[in-house]
């Protein structure tokens, strides 16, 4: 093998360690930095759960068997009020690893998940498999 490719191989490795000590620190300072119910509700419906599950969340649309028996939700504005009382009056809830923590509202179908680890809080959505999916998270 030649000293150029063994130099090569060697910066490589050096440029690897460079980009994760550059990421990871990023990555470390991800979290949630909310600190109530309201703005913890408001960082999860403006984080990527509006814009990924906004969809579930319209009048009559059916999810595990069960339609959605409110308004549209229209925005993350609304949207943030239905995960703040799902968080404040749960039909069930529980602690989660990595100290996170799960809402279930039996009315709507939808899961909240609070996850202090995520830059936007968690998440909120209406899984397809229902409260067995609440059921099943550790």
């Amino acid at each position: 093998m030649s000293s150029l490719s063994t130099l090569r191989r060697g910066l490589g490795g050096v440029l690897v360690a460079l980009l994760l000590a550059l990421a990871l620190p990023s990555q470390a300072l991800a979290q949630c930095t909310a600190t109530t119910t309201q703005t913890r509700a408001a960082a999860i419906a403006n984080g990527h759960a509006f814009a990924k599950h906004g969809s579930e969340f319209v009048h009559g649309r059916v999810i595990a068997g069960l339609p959605f028996p409110d308004a549209t939700i229209a925005n993350a504005g609304q949207f943030a009020t239905l995960v703040a009382g799902i968080i404040n009056n749960p039909s069930q809830s529980k602690a989660l690893a990595n100290n996170r923590r799960a809402y279930w509202d039996n009315r709507t179908g939808t899961v909240v998940i609070y996850n202090p680890g995520a830059n936007d809080c968690g998440t909120a959505f209406r899984p397809n498999a229902g409260v067995t999916y609440y059921n099943n998270l550790i």
